[in-house]
């Protein structure tokens, strides 16, 4: 059984020639500027070990977590709408797509706001892991807030799109259920 709060904050990447190179598998979480990236990283880890901050756009390199002294949790920098405009947009192909397609993924969480539901962005990032055959999850962020209507208008924004395991944060199961939908891409 893996222990997560044996975790500590390892580097930060700033290409992929900057990443790990010990072969320990990797799992990492994707999703728009401000969808809850770092706070799920710290919710999973049972510290705040991630930089979580209300201004979009922060993280701007591969976080490295090591967990358990087994697997790395990675935070990956947010894609679309930041203050930082189109600057990052570009960065962010720039320095994503090398990383998803250097077959260092044994998974991935994708985060989507669920009162956005999937966006022109989220379908790209999602296309990219399937393409990649990245083995993937679903985290709709933010559902306190959501009526149950706005949840079922998230859920059909998927359109069939994937058959990933999806879930509601937070729920009832809370950090635990992701904790063993993260093991299980181990």
């Amino acid at each position: 059984m893996i222990d997560f709060r044996k975790s500590k904050f390892l580097l930060s990447a700033a290409d992929v020639l900057s990443c790990p190179k010990d072969g320990r598998k990797e799992i990492a979480l994707f999703g728009r500027s401000n969808v809850g990236k770092s706070t799920l990283v710290n919710l999973l880890l049972g510290q705040a070990l991630a930089y979580s901050s209300k201004r979009a756009g922060k993280t701007k390199t591969l976080n490295y977590f090591l967990v358990d002294s087994s697997f790395y949790l990675v935070d990956a920098p947010g894609y679309g709408y930041t203050d930082y405009g189109n600057k990052l947009d570009e960065f962010f192909a720039g320095f994503m797509e090398p990383y998803l397609t250097s077959g260092r993924l044994s998974g991935a969480l994708l985060l989507l706001d669920v009162r956005r539901g999937l966006g022109e962005d989220d379908a790209s990032m999602l296309e990219l892991l399937v393409n990649e055959a990245v083995p993937h999850a679903i985290v709709f962020t933010k559902s306190d807030r959501a009526t149950q209507r706005e949840k079922a208008v998230a859920l059909k924004s998927l359109d069939g799109r994937t058959g990933a395991p999806t879930i509601f944060l937070p729920d009832r199961r809370g950090a635990e259920g992701i904790r063993r939908l993260v093991a299980s891409f181990l």
